[in-house]
Parts: C-alpha cells; sequence; structure tokens
C-alpha cells in the first residue's frame, strides 16, 4: 500500500438496541423471536456458524432472566437489548433490577444442583458465548460471539 491509498473499507458495523416492558411471557418470547429476526440477516452476511441455536438460545436465556430475575417480572421496569455485529457479536441485556453477585453463580452441574428444575440459564449463556461479563452490579450482561464458536475451532477434525 502506498501512502497516497486508503485503507480497506471495515465490514459495515450493524447495531440496534430494542426494549420490553411486560408481565407477560408470552411477550417475552415474542420479543426474542424479533430481536433475533432483525439480528439474523446481519449474522449471515457476517457468515456465523450456526447462529439460530447458539445466539438466539443465549439471547432467549438471557432476556428471560433478565425479566423473571432481575426485574422480577415487573411491567414498569424495562429489559433492554443491544446487539453490534461485525467481526463479531457483541450482545447486550439490561436490567432494571437489583442487580446480584454473578461471583457466587452455583454450578448446575453439582451434585446439590442437577435435579433442580432451574439455574441453568447463566450456565447455558457461558457455554454458547465465547466471553461473557457483567457490568453495574449484574444488571448489565455483555456476551460476545465469534463467527465460529471457539468451542467449534477446538474440535478435532
Amino acid at each position: 500500500m502506498t501512502p497516497t491509498q486508503a485503507p480497506p473499507a471495515a465490514p459495515p458495523l450493524l447495531c440496534r438496541e430494542h426494549s420490553i416492558r411486560t408481565a407477560d411471557s408470552g411477550e417475552i418470547d415474542r420479543f426474542v423471536a424479533e430481536v433475533y429476526a432483525t439480528m439474523e440477516p446481519a449474522l449471515i452476511q457476517q457468515h456465523f456458524i450456526n447462529p439460530e441455536f447458539r445466539i438466539n438460545l443465549a439471547l432467549h436465556e438471557a432476556v428471560i432472566n433478565a425479566w423473571r430475575h432481575g426485574n422480577r417480572k415487573d411491567p414498569g421496569k424495562a429489559v433492554t437489548v443491544r446487539w453490534r455485529v461485525n467481526e463479531h457479536l457483541v450482545l447486550e441485556v439490561m436490567d432494571q433490577g437489583a442487580g446480584f453477585d454473578f461471583q457466587s453463580i452455583k454450578d448446575p452441574r453439582a451434585d446439590e444442583n442437577i435435579r433442580k428444575s432451574h439455574g441453568r440459564g447463566i450456565a447455558i449463556i457461558i457455554h454458547l458465548a465465547d466471553q461473557v461479563s457483567w457490568q453495574d452490579q449484574g444488571r448489565h450482561l455483555i456476551a460476545s460471539f465469534c463467527r465460529i464458536s471457539t468451542r467449534e475451532k477446538k474440535k478435532p477434525a
């Protein structure tokens, strides 16, 4: 590249923000489906592998957790989803609840938890995403996804 040439253009950054306030779990399911439907063309355009399973499931678990545990199903409190896609997907889910200590998450595979009918959502998100973190005292989840899951890259041929 010579000094007069412009650098190659970066892939477009596609981003959106969506919010919902509801007390109805059916509305939450429809909301997640609508958010994923707006996200999916960008994921396909950027060549993400198996996004419908990996990303849609993580999105659903994150929104359900924010609504049920964060906002305690309070229709006066919003669940907000923000996402952006280019080389990877950054998915953010925020609630308006009291927060939680994400460092004290119990392992759902532990003997004392294995028979419980709840407590698997965060473990699912952590398994599906390439990186997961929380901010704002646990009210703000940030999950990052590579085009090809890190786990897929590590599978033997």
